[in-house]
């Protein structure tokens, strides 16, 4: 079991890349800038750990410290500006995980109605990220995230700690 309380050394995230096949039931008609995901006419058949080549089934199948893609999600899913997919990180909380979405919107947001700034503002290429509040931001917390009671802790250059 992990407890982050008795282990306050920083994770090393990595990143996690979808293994991806052609969809035999897409319908190219249905693609839309707002109602297809970010990988039309694909399916996902698994995720490979891009610095070591490990392979696994689902994204669920990794630890602490994983970080990928949502690239099922419908876009947009929370901002009118977003690029990319949603960044998800798996964060330690208690004595187990909790999936952080980056891109998402903060529980406490103080721009409820604002469609353009960013919660947790993101910077660098996975894994190597650092979140903050350094742009486009609303005044909810300080970059730091609690997926759950028993782990609190900020995404700094590639690493989940508890301290900044």
């Amino acid at each position: 079991m992990l407890n982050m309380s008795k282990s306050p050394e920083p994770i090393k995230c990595f990143l996690i890349e979808p293994i991806l096949e052609d969809d035999p039931h897409h319908d190219p008609s249905a693609d839309s800038k707002y109602s297809s995901a970010w990988i039309p006419g694909k399916t996902i058949v698994g995720w490979v750990r891009s610095d070591t080549g490990e392979r696994r089934t689902r994204c669920s199948d990794w630890g602490v410290g994983a970080m990928w893609f949502a690239v099922w999600y419908w876009r947009p899913v929370e901002w009118d500006n977003e690029v990319e997919p949603h960044l998800i990180v798996r964060c330690p909380s208690g004595d187990g995980s909790r999936d952080w979405d980056i891109d998402s919107r903060a529980s406490n947001c103080t721009l409820r109605d604002d469609r353009l700034h960013r919660c947790w503002v993101r910077h660098g290429a996975p894994p190597d990220v650092h979140v903050d509040k350094d742009g486009l931001t609303c005044s909810a917390g300080a970059g730091s995230i609690a997926p759950l009671p028993g782990w609190h802790g900020f995404l700094t250059h590639g690493y989940l700690q508890e301290q900044r």
